[in-house]
């Protein structure tokens, strides 16, 4: 049985932001560990919701990610959640980096 060209694609770009999730979760806590005391000090968050929102946003990449892989990239619409979520993530995340790494200069 062979699966249309939509469903490789989605499997790929599924399997890609995954990578790139991974990656752009890796760089704050790295920076976390080497520099604990000025991380620890300077980045604060000041509003209840600028936690709630990256937490339910990971959470729902989560879920997503879970059923996909229990599912072994086989629904089409799966794969396309998880890479739509995933790439919010990554937004969210990189704009979490910029913030980190602006500390440190």
């Amino acid at each position: 049985m062979t699966s249309s060209k939509n469903h490789t694609i989605s499997k790929i770009a599924a399997k890609a932001v995954l990578r790139i999730v991974v990656i752009l979760i890796a760089l704050p806590v790295i920076l976390y560990f080497t520099h604990p005391k000025s991380m620890a000090s300077q980045v604060s968050f000041t509003n209840v919701w600028s936690i709630v929102a990256p937490i339910l946003l990971l959470l729902s990449f989560l879920v997503l990610l879970i059923t996909v892989l229990r599912e072994k990239y086989a629904k089409l619409e799966w794969n396309w959640l998880l890479a739509l979520s995933g790439i919010f993530l990554c937004l969210y995340l990189i704009m979490f980096s910029i913030k980190v790494l602006s500390i440190f200069n």
